[in-house]
């Protein structure tokens, strides 16, 4: 596993505080020295403060039936976890006031974490709308927090990352003069219901995503969303979504696009 690899594994624990000194330090000092990392790590900050600001909204929001149960059932396999040969001690003390201090720590943070995820993941699955805007938010965040990738970039490399990194066989369309089309690079993104590729393009000077959901199945859709135009389509139990920030939906590029991702 590259270093690179292994730190983006890392960023959601780091910035949320749980990793260890020793690991807290080596990451540390891989961030000091890259660049794209402490992006996203800048970028994984960013979707903390998001969160955090929507708690309270969350919090009054209808729970999906059993959430209660599967949250109390996390804490108790901490509990479990914690319990394993070798911290005895550490045990003994946190069972001595788990009732007035870790239980209500502990599913205060899944109660919140898991609230966010359920509702999110059941909008975005009925809602086009609401994939659109979250998919929308994504392409803003990695083109402003990486900047511009590098240009012609060929999609066989892409592929082949996607592949070797990720585990994904996707079909990456290449550059396409006629269409105007310039393939910039990939990387992994985070929706509602998991991590999807994320292949980044320009066309004729504007910021294009290429976003590919595999084993997912929806109905042909064009919307706006905060001044970004969304085309979504599936082929081959793929849903592929295109966001652009051309207010036209760059018809050429959108075309190529749809006859070449599969």
């Amino acid at each position: 596993m590259s270093e690179c690899r292994k730190t983006i594994d890392r960023l959601t624990p780091y910035v949320d505080g749980q990793l260890s000194s020793a690991e807290l330090a080596e990451l540390d000092r891989h961030l000091n020295a890259c660049e794209p990392c402490r992006r996203l790590a800048a970028a994984e900050r960013g979707g903390q403060a998001v969160l955090r600001g929507t708690a309270p909204r969350l919090r009054t929001a209808t729970l999906p039936p059993g959430l209660r149960t599967r949250c109390a059932t996390l804490a108790r396999e901490q509990i479990a976890l914690r319990s394993q040969p070798g911290s005895a001690r550490a045990v003994r003390g946190l069972l001595t006031n788990w009732r007035s201090t870790l239980v209500p720590t502990v599913l205060g943070v899944i109660f919140l974490v898991f609230t966010a995820s359920a509702l999110l993941s059941i909008a975005t699955r009925r809602s086009d709308a609401v994939l659109a805007a979250q998919l929308t938010a994504d392409h803003s965040k990695c083109f402003l927090t990486l900047g511009t990738p590098r240009a012609n970039v060929e999609a066989r490399e892409v592929e082949q990352m996607l592949r070797d990194d990720y585990g994904w066989n996707v079909h990456v369309p290449p550059s396409s003069a006629p269409a105007g089309v310039v393939l910039l690079g990939a990387r992994r993104c985070l929706y509602a219901d998991g991590l999807i590729p994320h292949v980044m393009y320009s066309a004729n000077g504007h910021e294009l995503s290429l976003y590919v959901l595999n084993g997912v199945t929806r109905k042909a859709a064009d919307l706006v969303s905060w001044g970004h135009r969304s085309r979504i389509w599936t082929r081959n139990e793929k849903t592929s979504v295109r966001v652009s920030s051309a207010g036209d939906g760059l018809p050429d590029a959108t075309r190529y696009m749809m006859s070449e991702a599969y």
